[in-house]
């Protein structure tokens, strides 16, 4: 059984697991998602690093609207974003993605480059974070809920059986359900978090371990502590990787909807 979880001293071998999982269960999305996920972490990356290489990294507002598809369909649902980002000029777009990818070829920190996307309507730090990861998957992590708790809260995967504790930056549900803001502050500790785990890993594992790498894992993680806390057994987690397909995203008519947008 794995119960080294934990960020900060999980072993690449554990870590692994949970990442081939992710893979794993990506051959069990309906093709609709299967589309995305193709877009997400292959097409819209490998077109962003040819215009590089042909003078200018930018993203058309087509691409970046399927980037916010992506997004919904597997993080919090939020019809109304799509419609902020529709709005945006398809020359503020490209004008502000390219001045973005600009300021990260200049510096690796990513705080600027999110303040420019920010700029953009319907996109915030989460969002702006989605853009830059597609243009560096290397180093710059995607601000998903299941990496943002992760990396602060780890899931409790302790017995069921044992008391769960109360403690500042944990509640009752094991974090599963804890106020995230999406703020650019917040995006900060999780870009500082990611760069050594990935640097502890890749050492590890004498590969690179990428920011992607850590935010599928993470996805895995996040997704089995909610599917052992629904069936009551906290601290149940896959001796090898496994299908389920509690671990794919649920349909948008299943999920609540914020009434107003939260910009993320």
């Amino acid at each position: 059984m794995l119960t080294n979880i934990a960020p900060d001293t999980i072993t690449y071998e554990d870590f692994d697991v949970y990442l081939t999982n992710y893979d794993l269960n990506k051959k069990r999305l309906p093709d609709s998602f299967e589309g995305l996920q193709e877009l997400r972490y292959k097409d819209i990356p490998e077109v962003i690093a040819q215009r590089k290489k042909d003078g200018e990294a930018f993203l058309e507002k087509s691409e970046v609207q399927s980037l916010v598809e992506w997004k919904l369909k597997f993080g919090t649902y939020r019809p109304s974003l799509a419609k902020l980002v529709a709005s945006n000029p398809v020359e503020d777009v490209q004008k502000t993605t390219s001045s973005a990818f600009s300021l990260m070829s200049d510096d690796p920190d990513p705080s600027k480059a999110i303040s420019t996307l920010s700029k953009l309507k319907g996109i915030g730090p989460a969002t702006a974070s989605l853009l830059l990861s597609c243009y560096d998957p290397e180093t710059i992590p995607f601000f998903s809920d299941e990496l943002f708790r992760w990396l602060h809260w780890q899931p409790d995967f302790k017995n069921s059986n044992t008391k769960k504790r109360k403690s500042k930056g944990n509640d009752d549900d094991g974090n599963s359900n804890r106020k995230i803001n999406y703020t650019a502050k917040e995006y900060a500790s999780i870009f500082e978090k990611t760069t050594a785990l990935r640097q502890r890993l890749s050492q590890e594992a004498g590969k690179t371990i990428t920011a992607v790498d850590i935010e599928k894992a993470a996805y895995t993680i996040g997704k089995t502590a909610e599917n052992d806390k629904a069936h009551g057994r906290i601290g149940v987690e896959p001796e090898a990787p496994v299908e389920t397909k509690d671990l794919c995203p649920p349909s948008p008519k299943r999920r609540k909807t914020r009434k107003i947008p939260n910009v993320s």
